[in-house]
């Protein structure tokens, strides 16, 4: 985790400087791992590695400050950075090869990122994976974690390492190279020129935190390793003790009773629906600033209703169960909203209309023929709206 190294060079880039060592033991980005973070010292100062990148076969350690060409330095690497990158670096080996004893010998790494906190890793296969085969998965990866394996690292020849193990061996790309390194846990092997733990029992703990679906016929396992998955399992506890103190349930209570309550939301829920359509039905119906206009095969009433959106729309579908068009504007405390609805027997363009409205508060909106909304910030400009609302409909009836 430290060293000594000579400067060779430095480069002044836009965020900062690119040093270049005669050696280092900073781990550049790559293979989906981040880089090493670290410091590197002089007798005199010490400037802080941000980011580590291989160019053309030579190492940039990106730093906030210079040092001097020929200076003798020392480098340190974040240490608890650089296990936690090596534990969930030998997890990912462990979780592939585990995913396919479990899903089948199709399964291949289509893609991964190591973490700190998290590391992911994409594989194909043609199903969501159900909660049954994570557990599955992780029983069989922390297995391998218990039997504290030695985590082997060996340099074959390209063409004898393919003739003995077949191109399963390039779970995360092809390398370059007369001779490939690989890293052996188990029955597995993989080529791979990652940082990894010696043995299987230094990861500690493998946590499979959700499964996500990238496309069609990848799946996503997001994982955490070590002291992650530990705290991450501690935050998960901590989330269903509070969830139970706060249903006062015991936690082996809180699904059922979770349960319970979304049920009773829902019923209040449906039941607040069926009360708000009852008074929109009574508003559209007695409401004394409603100005209703003949306009022949057809009427169309003009109404205020400030509240909600879900009061606006509900006052506009009761209007339209009489046989009426709509036209239903109020000010919800951000602004204007306006609704414009019709009856299937009504000749109008219900999303051409919204958007004439709405251009006098300054807003739009639109939608299909027989049911439209729309809206803007200008609610000083309401009252002067709806006064000209009779006169816009029929001009876009005209229209």
């Amino acid at each position: 985790m430290s060293f000594e190294a000579v400067v060779l060079d430095v480069f002044e880039t836009d965020d900062g400087y690119d040093i270049v060592l005669d050696q280092t033991m900073f781990y550049p980005e790559g293979g989906g791992q981040p880089p090493d973070v670290g410091t590197i010292s002089d007798q005199d100062s010490s400037v802080r590695v941000t980011d580590v990148q291989s160019v053309d076969g030579v190492i940039l350690h990106r730093t906030d400050e210079p040092l001097e060409k020929g200076t003798i330095v020392d480098g340190r690497l974040d240490q608890s950075r650089r296990r936690q990158l090596m534990r969930n670096h030998t997890a990912t080996h462990i979780l592939i090869d585990a995913a396919r004893k479990e899903l089948g010998d199709h399964i291949h790494q289509a893609g991964a990122r190591k973490g700190v906190s998290n590391s992911r890793i994409d594989i194909e296969h043609f199903e969501r994976i159900d909660r049954s085969e994570v557990k599955a998965i992780e029983r069989r990866a922390n297995e391998v974690v218990r039997r504290n394996l030695f985590v082997k690292q060996r340099w074959p020849d390209r063409h004898e390492a393919e003739a003995e193990h077949g191109f399963d061996l390039y779970q995360g790309g092809i390398p370059p190279g007369r001779h490939i390194r690989t890293i052996e846990v188990g029955d597995d092997i993989q080529a791979c020129g990652g940082t990894h733990v010696k043995r299987t029992g230094d990861i500690g703990l493998i946590s499979i935190n959700r499964t996500e679906r990238v496309q069609d016929g990848v799946e996503r396992l997001v994982f955490s390793a070590g002291s992650a998955a530990v705290e991450r399992m501690q935050r998960r506890e901590d989330l269903l003790l509070d969830t139970a103190e706060v249903l006062d349930v015991s936690p082996p209570e809180v699904p059922e009773t979770a349960e319970r309550f979304f049920e009773a939301w829902k019923d209040r829920g449906k039941r607040i629906e069926e009360i708000s359509a009852e008074l929109a039905t009574l508003r559209a119906g007695s409401a004394d600033d409603a100005e209703t206009i003949d306009l022949g095969a057809f009427k169309a009433v003009i109404q205020r209703v400030d509240g909600s959106k879900a009061d606006i729309r509900a006052t506009a579908n009761a209007i339209v169960e009489d046989g009426a068009v709509a036209v239903v504007a109020g000010d919800t405390g951000s602004g204007v909203h306006i609704v414009v609805a019709r009856p299937e027997s009504a000749t109008l363009d219900a999303g051409a209309l919204v958007g004439t409205l709405a251009e006098h508060v300054d807003g739009g909106g639109g939608g299909p023929p027989d049911f439209a909304e729309g809206g803007g910030p200008a609610a000083d400009r309401l009252e002067q709206l709806l006064e000209r609302a009779p006169d816009l409909i029929r001009g876009e009836i005209e229209a």
